[in-house]
């Protein structure tokens, strides 16, 4: 056998081997429901914040909101007042609120 071959098939041995190495990293499916591990596989914040809401219902838990979509009070004072006035939309509020089986006040 000659050197050249013999390099070869060591190179293909080489090539085999490292074709062939499994990759030991896995993701669980509650890892992959995460906001954090959504947001930064491309998703938006919406569809993350859609994703943990919908995971908390399933399972019985508070839903509380990921993200507040504003810290200004006035601004939060004006939308749950159109929110109110216009009954088609749905306000962050009204979205994330937990359903209850019995009347409340919130529910006017």
């Amino acid at each position: 056998m000659g050197v050249m071959k013999r390099n070869l098939l060591l190179f293909g041995i080489l090539v085999a081997a490292f074709v062939a190495m499994p990759a030991f990293a896995s993701v669980t499916v509650e890892q992959s429901t995460e906001p954090e591990y959504l947001i930064n596989s491309g998703y938006s914040e919406v569809a993350a914040e859609s994703i943990f809401i919908g995971k908390n219902r399933a399972n019985g838990k508070s839903i509380e909101p990921l993200y507040e979509k504003s810290k200004n009070r006035f601004t939060k004072f004006c939308r749950a007042l159109y929110g109110y006035t216009d009954s088609t939309i749905d306000t962050y509020d009204r979205v994330h609120h937990n359903i209850k089986l019995s009347p409340s006040w919130s529910d006017l």
